[in-house]
């Protein structure tokens, strides 16, 4: 059976039951028919949504939440093995392609030993595009610096980006004064031998706003660091585990 469809452009389906399937294969649902004088049907349809484009948010979704981590495993898994990774930077247009290269991307330009803060973030549809947009604050060695980043990328059917055009702020200096890192390197020592009096005796001893980095290989640090800083009233600003067996727990005095 054939319908003459007169929405969204299509002028022919073919017919299966309760669904329209139109030629290049977009699936409509068909409601009330009317039939014309010459026995053609005319449907009311409605677009139905393949189920890997509604779920391209969570694609956009997992790729803040991994970068934002710092889990540049986790951005490469959101993206295709092709993927073509396109960008406008300040200092001119660039281009890689492959995942690898594209998450490597990523990690040059947010890893190292502070974790990014998100300011702002969105996830959206551009009609079949998706949209990604972030503001994060970054820390590094002379002190904290803001960049943006806005990126509309094409899913395929696995839920991964294969496309993603991306313009980017670069790392802009903050209005407010820049934060001084000072690092402290505690090698074995744990909280039960000394680590916590020894953190204390630090963060005391820089200024108020400055910032600790505090580089531990004990496991406990990660969870009792953190609860005696902010006991302290001092920021927690980030948590991370490098890969090499340490800990970096970067502390801004409070008082």
């Amino acid at each position: 059976m054939r319908a003459v469809i007169e929405a969204a452009g299509f002028t022919e389906v073919a017919f299966s039951t309760g669904r329209w399937h139109a030629f290049d294969g977009a699936p409509f649902e068909s409601s009330a028919a009317e039939f014309g004088t010459e026995g053609t049907a005319i449907f009311a349809v409605k677009p139905v949504e393949p189920q890997w484009k509604v779920d391209m948010l969570s694609t956009g979704r997992s790729f803040v939440q991994a970068l934002t981590n710092g889990d540049y495993e986790a951005v490469r898994a959101t993206l295709a093995d092709g993927v073509r990774l396109r960008m406008l930077l300040p200092r001119g247009p660039d281009e890689v392609r492959g995942a690898g290269a594209a998450a490597r991307t990523f990690a040059r330009w947010f890893g190292g030993a502070q974790v990014p803060e998100v300011e702002a973030s969105a996830v959206d549809r551009v009609a079949d595009r998706l949209s990604v947009s972030y503001r994060l604050r970054v820390l590094r060695e002379d002190g904290w610096r803001r960049v943006e980043q806005h990126l509309f990328a094409a899913v395929d059917e696995g839920g991964r980006m294969e496309t993603i055009d991306l313009l980017c702020t670069g790392f802009r200096p903050l209005e407010e004064p820049l934060a001084r890192v000072h690092q402290f390197d505690a090698g074995d020592l744990g909280c039960a031998d000394g680590l916590a009096d020894e953190f204390r005796r630090r963060i005391q001893a820089i200024p108020v706003g400055e910032v600790l980095a505090v580089a531990a290989r004990d496991p406990a640090a990660k969870e009792d660091l953190p609860a005696l800083a902010r006991l302290m009233g001092h920021a927690v600003r980030s948590v991370e585990a490098p890969g090499d067996g340490r800990l970096v727990i970067t502390v801004e005095r409070g008082r």
